[in-house]
């Protein structure tokens, strides 16, 4: 008989894991605005050009003005118009010039095959000169494969060539139609980004449980933060930096970005202290996720009014909340009195020796912890308060408003002559750029010459075998193909699962539908949904794209039902012989690139706990102290999310061991609690008397210094970090340390005296 105690024990446990998967999935295939208006875009695109070739009886001619317009919307980089249109508008050139060349040679197989390796090396070696580039060299390689394999004479290339030329116009008109009317559109979107991304972490952080500290769903959140920093500051710093008569609203983004900056340090530091006062049970979990709630309806509300939707700021609303924030303030502060009594109580009673020593100094130690979190809640959430007040006076003054109203009139302009001697010492930069990466060392030579190898492969035993649309195979190696192995295995699996059932969910719809108005409508659907899901579930990308392409293919060929089939066979073709190159050719381990990974990130997060001490111990030049803090802040920041990608892509390897596994997740675990606790420290600075001395805390960075120096050697050189490795032991004496000067700031901290050992044994509890 089954216990029915047993199940009860497992209930809690059982109901954790089932919301988190309903959580996981919400978040797969939730959409949001950036999705929905590139999905609208893409099915505009892309079916406009079959119908138009339904209706006039040309379909050969109209596929290959989808496939331009196609090539050119996935040379989109976004952000700036300039850039997209630059981008865009180059792999119109390119294309263009592809068609011509794949038409005339493709019925000759040993020609195509060489100019298939000349392509897929050149278009691919094209990322060393950045992300336009290799979305410029991408598409080119895209539509070289699919043009060889329908070779025609001189007459039809032209006519072809043509057609492209047609579908690239169409791309390109429908993705840019609104930069005369809103220019600075990509710019606000970006910094409208930053913000949702902020308040989503914010969002997520307030509902993780004790034990899971920053769990794997607020990570990937982190990671997204992180992207969307990364897209503001390149859209709003990078457009200013470039032009001396950029428009005011360009200053106004920029200083709604840097707010964003603070904001986003204020978070991660209100969270570490949430999690400690959680681990001492100081504050009902209810009450804590209320004011996090308001915080990050605040900073949505921010957003929408930058992004210029109708449910932008509302002033009552945005009074509401920052009232709650400062209401909970002021409870907190409100508390402080007594706990310093009680405090103060207790250290009398210490000096009567009325409780036993042991006893004593635990409910010391406690109350004192429990008196300066509370304070630093308080003074996180005034922080909170003031930098949100800010940034909506940004959007609420008058000059802010006399800004918002100009940008849709206005639109920045930049003036420069051309020179001779630049444009020579630019092509002269990116000829020793190339020739510099000539050597097997050089991760992107490797990567080309791997794909290129594959692809010549792929495409001469097609020719020679005269296989149906085996061009297909080479198609989905360069769909598949990466850098490393580890991500090559990952796309190959969600490439053949979702051809699989894209092509039986095609071979269904063109069953069932025979009428072309009908047809069309489930294009649409498919479109959208495809292009929707293109950014964030690669497996329901390629699901949709192939139930397009066959209804699409089966309108050009119809009742050819072996169209399905021989997609499901190109692509375990492809995909075996993508997974075959990525292991023999030139592997590229991440366990190999992983240590110096983390040998930077450790490098970054001891320069980060260095220059917040530092402006601890300053007594004059702040500014500079602060400045240099914010700078060693992002370089952190930046380093840790890189290690937790990379991380990531180790799991997908097949080679990596559990050894491997344990010492890199130590690393990467507690490297990102390192630079989160110096990023809740460094939100005290601005707020330490100005009468207290830290010079003590010199030897405390040292300390730090020579610790950490230790570990980025053995993270550098492969030593091992297991459970019981001395290196394990000195994060967490790190680790430690910075909680515990956290937990015990400003709390007289001249006049701790303890040792590193003794501040570790204190905060061990919250390393664990």
């Amino acid at each position: 008989m089954i216990n029915p105690m047993l199940f009860s024990f497992l209930q809690p446990n059982i109901d954790r894991a089932r919301n988190a998967t309903h959580a996981h999935i919400r978040t797969m295939i939730t959409l949001d605005t950036a999705a929905w208006q590139n999905g609208v875009r893409m099915a505009i695109i892309s079916v406009a050009p079959i119908l138009i070739g339904v209706l006039t009886a040309h379909l050969a001619l109209s596929v290959m003005a989808f496939l331009g317009a196609l090539g050119v919307a996935f040379a989109d980089v976004g952000g700036e118009y300039q850039n997209r249109a630059l981008s865009m508008f180059s792999a119109t050139v390119f294309m263009t010039v592809t068609v011509l060349v794949a038409t005339i040679t493709g019925a000759n197989p040993w020609l195509v095959t060489l100019l298939m390796f000349a392509w897929a090396f050149f278009g691919s070696m094209a990322g060393l000169y950045g992300h336009l580039a290799g979305k410029v060299g991408f598409s080119t390689i895209f539509v070289f494969i699919l043009v060889m394999g329908q070779p025609a004479s001189i007459g039809v290339a032209w006519m072809r060539m043509l057609a492209v030329i047609i579908g690239a116009a169409w791309s390109l008109a429908i993705s840019l139609w609104l930069w005369p009317f809103r220019p600075f559109l990509p710019a606000r979107q970006a910094v409208s980004g930053y913000y949702q991304a902020v308040s989503a972490l914010l969002r997520k952080a307030c509902h993780i449980e004790l034990e899971q500290h920053w769990n794997e769903e607020v990570k990937q959140e982190r990671a997204r933060l992180q992207r969307a920093h990364d897209k503001a500051h390149q859209i709003v710093a990078g457009q200013r930096s470039q032009r001396s008569d950029a428009h005011p609203f360009h200053s106004l983004l920029l200083m709604l970005v840097l707010q964003a900056d603070s904001l986003m340090e204020a978070v991660i530091a209100l969270v570490e202290e949430l999690a400690v006062a959680r681990t001492q049970n100081y504050h009902q979990d209810e009450q804590s996720a209320f004011v996090m709630e308001e915080c990050a309806a605040l900073l949505e509300q921010l957003a929408y009014a930058i992004a210029g939707k109708k449910q932008g700021l509302r002033l009552e609303t945005l009074e509401h909340s920052l009232y709650a924030i400062e209401t909970q303030e002021y409870v907190l502060r409100a508390s402080l009195p007594q706990l310093k009594k009680e405090y103060y109580t207790l250290a009398n009673t210490r000096m009567l020796k009325i409780q036993p020593e042991h006893q004593h100094s635990l409910i010391h130690d406690w109350l004192s912890l429990r008196l300066v979190n509370t304070r630093n809640l308080a003074n996180l959430l005034k922080r909170m308060s003031e930098l949100t007040r800010e940034a909506r006076d940004l959007l609420t003054q008058s000059d802010g408003q006399e800004i918002l109203q100009e940008m849709l009139q206005a639109e920045a302009t930049s003036k420069g002559k051309f020179s001779w001697k630049a444009l020579y010492a630019v092509v002269r930069e990116r000829v020793s750029l190339f020739k510099d990466n000539l050597t097997l060392r050089s991760f992107t030579l490797r990567h080309a010459l791997r794909l290129a190898t594959i692809s010549a492969v792929a495409v001469a035993i097609a020719k020679l075998l005269h296989i149906p649309d085996g061009s297909w195979i080479a198609l989905n190696i360069l769909f598949i193909l990466r850098p490393d192995y580890g991500a090559t295995r990952e796309q190959t699996v969600q490439r053949i699962l979702g051809t699989i059932i894209g092509a039986i969910l095609g071979m269904l719809l063109i069953t069932v539908l025979h009428i072309n108005f009908l047809i069309f409508p489930v294009m649409i659907v498919m479109s959208f949904f495809c292009f929707a899901y293109q950014e964030k579930n690669n497996t329901l990308f390629i699901l949709f794209f192939t139930t397009f392409i066959i209804i699409m293919l089966d309108l050009i060929m119809p009742g050819n039902g072996l169209v399905p089939f021989i997609r499901i066979a190109t692509t375990l073709a492809g995909g075996s012989m993508g997974i075959l190159a990525g292991y023999l050719f030139w592997p590229l381990w991440e366990r190999e690139r992983l240590p110096q990974q983390m040998g930077r990130t450790i490098l970054a997060n001891r320069a980060y706990i260095a220059s917040v001490l530092a402006a601890f111990i300053a007594d004059s030049d702040k500014k500079a102290a602060l400045e240099a803090v914010r700078r060693a802040s992002k370089d952190a920041h930046v380093q840790n999310v890189n290690a937790a990608a990379a991380f990531q892509r180790l799991l997908n390897e097949q080679r990596a061991s559990e050894n491997e596994i344990e010492r890199f997740h130590i690393l990467v675990t507690y490297n990102q609690r390192i630079c989160d606790n110096a990023t809740a420290l460094a939100a005290h600075i601005s707020t330490r008397p100005e009468h207290d001395k830290f010079h003590q805390l010199e030897r405390f960075s040292q300390q730090m210094k020579w610790m950490l120096l230790d570990v980025e050697e053995a993270a550098r050189t492969g030593q091992r970090i297991g459970v019981n490795s001395p290196f394990k032991g000195m994060l967490r004496d790190v680790l430690a340390s910075l909680q515990y000067l956290l937990a015990t700031y400003p709390a007289n901290i001249a006049e701790q005296q303890e040792g590193k050992g003794e501040m570790a044994r204190r905060a061990y509890s919250m390393c664990e």
